[in-house]
């Protein structure tokens, strides 16, 4: 479980740093971006295999939909990869371009197959 909610709490900082540059709260800058989208694009690509390993865990705030929708659950992880693989971080307007697509696959995923949180 741990994994997991490690590699959601790598997620969120990217986005977060990526969407404050998109939304010029936080000053562009091309390495923080590109580190941002490194994570996505590796994290990504790896979630379906750091949620098999760790299992169905009530803590880890996974539906348990996630194993009997498992191809779903991977097509959606897959589409954030997709998404933020296109993603262009050479300005902060590509990036602001990009993020719906990157905050589309998050929420799509988050609520199929995420626990709501209180």
């Amino acid at each position: 479980m741990i994994a997991q909610k490690d590699l959601m709490k790598s997620f969120g900082g990217a986005a977060k740093a990526l969407g404050g540059m998109a939304s010029g709260e936080v000053a562009y800058d091309a390495t923080a971006a590109e580190a941002a989208k490194a994570n996505l694009v590796a994290g990504s690509a790896d979630v379906h295999v750091k949620f098999e390993k760790a299992g169905n865990d009530p803590a880890s705030g996974a539906k348990p939909e996630i194993w009997t929708n498992w191809d779903d659950f991977v097509g959606k992880a897959n589409a954030l990869n997709t998404a933020a693989t296109a993603l262009d971080v050479a300005s902060a307007e590509g990036i602001k371009a990009g993020m719906g697509a990157i905050g589309g696959a998050c929420k799509d995923c988050h609520t199929t197959f995420r626990v709501a949180s209180k």
